[in-house]
């Protein structure tokens, strides 16, 4: 008997270590502000998931890459990565990743347009025949993606949004798809680029590309980010997510900006 309570004494010592160690799950994300990047608590979508993953003690580790880099990396099963964000439905399933259940934000995109040259459009028709600036491997919803696959609708892709608006602003393009509170918190970069180069300025089109849209995480197939997956759906359960993006936004000065 004593021999057992001996061996149960050093298993209880041998396990308390690994039970304080709190769980440590690892995304890829892209600099797609104000939702994620080099940003305070990393974005809002960050700060989401950190507070899902926080009411179980467990933390977040993330890297930041370009958009196909990322979603190449986060999909690599025998990898250190469980999956990246945000992603929308198709482009989590042209990774071949699994959705998160539940959204952990959302965006809407609008039409980006030089101030002295607005695009006027009541129906998605209207837009064919022009050159529109898109980020490369993004989906721009099914207005854009449709009129796109139809052949009616010329695109130029850019590998990055900054890009994307550069080319805009320097008539590279007739518009550019780019999210509501993004183009609010790059808006006064715009103009300092504006005035320091003497391109145009940029407004944003009054007609969003549709409604809101949900933003989630998309995981790889491996076990543990199928563990992820299930600690994330736990968690967001627990937050009021929509809550703490807006507070987020308002923290940065974009509440009316919001894109939910």
């Amino acid at each position: 008997m004593g021999r057992l309570r001996s061996l149960a004494i050093i298993g209880g010592m041998l396990l308390a270590p690994m039970a304080a160690h709190a769980e440590e799950w690892s995304f890829t994300t892209l600099e797609w502000p104000p939702f994620s990047g080099s940003l305070p608590q990393g974005g809002s979508m960050t700060a989401v998931l950190r507070a899902a993953y926080g009411t179980q003690h467990q933390d977040i580790r993330i890297t930041i890459l370009p958009w196909k880099r990322a979603v190449t990396a986060a999909m690599q099963t025998d990898g250190p990565h469980v999956g990246f964000f945000t992603a929308t439905r198709s482009e989590c399933d042209a990774a071949g990743g699994v959705l998160s259940e539940q959204p952990i934000g959302h965006f809407r995109y609008a039409l980006a347009q030089r101030q002295e040259l607005p695009i006027t459009w009541s129906k998605p028709d209207d837009l064919a025949g022009l050159l529109i600036g898109v980020v490369d491997g993004y989906d721009n919803g099914p207005i854009i993606e449709d009129l796109r696959r139809q052949g009616r609708l010329q695109v130029d892709s850019a590998p990055s949004d900054a890009v994307n608006l550069r080319k805009l602003q320097a008539g590279r393009v007739d518009a550019a798809v780019v999210e509501l509170s993004q183009f609010a918190y790059l808006q006064p970069g715009l103009g300092r680029a504006r005035i320091a180069q003497g391109l145009s300025a940029l407004t944003l089109n009054e007609r969003p590309l549709g409604p809101p849209q949900a933003l989630h995480a998309c995981f790889n197939r491996s076990d543990r980010a199928m563990l992820a997956r299930a600690s994330l759906e736990k968690g967001l359960g627990r937050i009021d997510s929509n809550g703490l993006a807006e507070r987020y936004m308002e923290h940065l000065g974009l509440e009316s900006a919001v894109s939910n």
